[in-house]
């Protein structure tokens, strides 16, 4: 088994449509970090991913606004996005985790 772990940050802008409160529904910006890990039995082209396809996805959205790309761009739905971008690079064997820190505080991970 192969297991690759990439990290990074992007600093993005956005403004939650359904906000829960008051201050997330005003634009605002994070420097979000991003982890991604991926798993695989076999590699392709003996690498798990090319390193700059990864980090390519992944910076696509560096100093973007979020909702030109999600029509709610929440921190889950930034890890889903990516994770699905990711995915579309890989065979269906592949086994990705998509770990989004909002801040050093809270995360969230979308995996399938």
């Amino acid at each position: 088994m192969y297991i690759l772990n990439y990290n990074t940050e992007i600093a993005c802008s956005h403004q939650l449509p359904n906000a829960y409160n008051e201050k997330c529904h005003n634009l605002h910006g994070h420097t979000y970090k991003v982890s991604v890990e991926i798993e695989r039995e076999t590699l392709i082209n003996d690498v798990v991913i090319d390193f700059k396809l990864l980090k390519d996805i992944i910076e696509e959205l560096d100093h973007k606004h979020l909702n030109d790309f999600l029509p709610v761009p929440t921190t889950e739905r930034l890890a889903e996005y990516l994770h699905k971008k990711i995915e579309n690079e890989l065979p269906s064997n592949t086994i990705i985790n998509v770990e989004i820190f909002e801040s050093d505080k809270s995360s969230i991970i979308y995996k399938l």
